[in-house]
């Protein structure tokens, strides 16, 4: 079993991403980027593409940037392939999550939804953090 990754955005988000996931990860990364827009190819065409660079009893992870947007609406086509997996609202530590998981087994439901759950809890608002008293900074 191989698990390979698809990250898919309107314009270079995605290439942004996966570079970023590089220079965390390494350069190993089973990874496709679809940058739609950029050119005259269809979404659709781009993520098939993308998909065809992995096997039938592949794992296949797709990101997208965003829930109600036309890439993960045509991302949404391999719902009933088997061993896919389609996250939206994507962000640095949900794929540094996903792509640093042991690829010995198949990623379960449980696993990914408390990979969401730990990615959402890094969007925090520093502003409302207490970060100790200010007065201490300027002594």
């Amino acid at each position: 079993m191989k698990r390979g990754f698809i990250v898919a955005s309107h314009r270079t988000f995605s290439a942004g991403l996966v570079e970023t996931l590089r220079f965390f990860v390494g350069d190993d990364l089973n990874v496709e980027v679809v940058t739609a827009y950029m050119s005259n190819t269809p979404v659709d065409e781009d993520l098939a593409r993308a998909m065809a660079k992995f096997g039938e009893d592949d794992e296949v992870v797709i990101l997208t940037d965003l829930m109600a947007g036309s890439v993960n609406q045509k991302a949404t086509q391999y719902l009933n392939r088997s061993h896919t997996h389609i996250l939206t609202g994507m962000n640095l530590p949900l794929a540094m999550a996903l792509v640093m998981e042991p690829v010995n087994q198949y990623l379960t439901t449980e696993r990914i939804e408390a990979i969401v759950t730990d990615a959402k809890n890094q969007i925090v608002y520093i502003n409302q953090l207490n970060l100790g008293d200010k007065d201490d900074e300027d002594e």
